[in-house]
C-alpha cells in the first residue's frame, strides 16, 4: 500500500498596512492540517477525508498519530507524530515503520496557523537534526500556508524531520489624533479678520488727526 506523510506546518499572518511587524509564537495558534495528493499533473487533486486541527501547546504533541486523522483515497497515512512549539514543527518516525512515501506528482502535507493575532511566515528552514532526505525546494510558503512534498522519500523509524519557523505578527495601525484643543489654545486670525482690524484702526487714527487740527483753529 503506497502511504503519504504530513511533513509541515504553516503560519498564518496578515500584515495591515502601515503597522510594525513584530515576532510572533506559535504557541496558543490553532494547527490545521490537510494531505494532498495528485497522482499526475492532470489527475484530480485528493484530500484526506476530514480536516484536522489542534491548538499549539509545548507540553502536548499536536498530532501524536497521525493514521487517526482519516485517508486519502487509495492511499494510508504514514503513522508519524506531528508536534510544534514555539517556532518549529518536529516529525517524528519512531511508529512509522520501513517505507518510501508514494512517488505521485504531489504528495504533500498542507499546515495553516491561526491566531487571534494574524501570522505570516517569513522564512523557514530545516533543522541540521533532520534525518529525513528533505531538501529546501520540498518546501514552499505563502501567507499563512506552508507546504512540503515528500513524494519518493524513504524513512524508517529512525527518520526525523525538524523545520524552524520565522513569523511575524502585524498590529493594527494605530488610530489617528482627533483630540480637540484645550479651551486655553491661542487662535490665529484670518487674513480677512487681520484686514478688518487694520481699517478700523486706520479710520481711528485720521479721526484723531482731524480732531485734533480742529482744535487747534
Amino acid at each position: 500500500m503506497m502511504r503519504v506523510l504530513p511533513l509541515f506546518a504553516s503560519v498564518a499572518m496578515v500584515a495591515f498596512s502601515g503597522s510594525s511587524a513584530v515576532g510572533a509564537t506559535l504557541v496558543g495558534s490553532e494547527l490545521n492540517l490537510r494531505v494532498e495528493i495528485q497522482r499526475t499533473p492532470t489527475s484530480e487533486l485528493l484530500v484526506n477525508s476530514f480536516p484536522a486541527s489542534a491548538i499549539v501547546s509545548e507540553s502536548a504533541v499536536e498530532f501524536p498519530n497521525a493514521q487517526s486523522l482519516g485517508s486519502v483515497p487509495g492511499f494510508s497515512l504514514v503513522n508519524v507524530a506531528i508536534n510544534a512549539g514555539a517556532d518549529y514543527l518536529a516529525i517524528d518516525f519512531d511508529n512509522a515503520g520501513i517505507g518510501t512515501f508514494a512517488n505521485t506528482f504531489k504528495n504533500s502535507y498542507v499546515f495553516a496557523f491561526s491566531a487571534p493575532v494574524a501570522l505570516q511566515i517569513t522564512d523557514v528552514l530545516i533543522d541540521p537534526s533532520t534525518t529525513l532526505d528533505l531538501t529546501s525546494d520540498r518546501v514552499t510558503f505563502d501567507g499563512n500556508e506552508l507546504s512540503v512534498n515528500v513524494q519518493g522519500l524513504r524513512f524508517n523509524s529512525n527518520s526525523f524531520a525538524r523545520l524552524n519557523l520565522s513569523t511575524v505578527a502585524a498590529s493594527e495601525p494605530s488610530e489617528p489624533d482627533v483630540s480637540v484643543p484645550d479651551s486655553g489654545a491661542v487662535a490665529v486670525p484670518e487674513p480677512t479678520s487681520v484686514l478688518s482690524l487694520g481699517i478700523v484702526a486706520l479710520a481711528g487714527i485720521i479721526l484723531k488727526r482731524r480732531t485734533n487740527r480742529k482744535a487747534l483753529q
